[in-house]
């Protein structure tokens, strides 16, 4: 999506991330960007916080409960994969290396399509990502 004023910002310097605080491993993913970020760039916010919803206007509700949102402070959205990608390229050092991988063939397609595909189910998901169910076969 191209900037547009009417979307929102994040706040100068920095990224905003809107996730969904209801999804029990989209906060677990959320904890672990918190730790991965070694930019002090990230400001995440709970896609249900009313500020986080005055602050980005333009962007639909059901359209971020569909995918992770990253804005700029320009206005630039990344959505998905994608948003991921642009948490990494913000990485100092080798981490942010780790977005160039984004440009390989094909691995943007399978990001997205990996993304997509685990995004549909997060509510059947615990922290870890892994499908819940009531008769765990591990458990036996």
């Amino acid at each position: 999506m191209a900037a547009n004023a009417a979307t929102g910002r994040a706040s100068k310097g920095k990224l905003a991330i809107l996730y969904d605080g209801r999804c029990e491993m989209c906060r677990a993913s959320l904890n672990g960007i918190r730790q991965f970020d070694a930019s002090g760039r990230i400001e995440p916010m709970d896609l249900h916080d009313p500020e986080a919803r005055a602050k980005f206007p333009g962007l639909e509700v059901h359209e971020l409960l569909e995918e992770l949102h990253a804005v700029t402070d320009e206005g630039r959205v990344y959505r998905g994969a994608r948003a991921i990608n642009e948490i990494l390229r913000l990485q100092p050092g080798l981490r942010g290396w780790l977005a160039y991988v984004w440009y390989l063939p094909g691995y943007a397609w399978l990001a997205n399509y990996q993304y997509r595909r685990i995004a549909r189910s997060r509510y059947q998901r615990d922290a870890r990502g892994q499908i819940k169910s009531e008769a765990r076969s591990d458990i036996e």
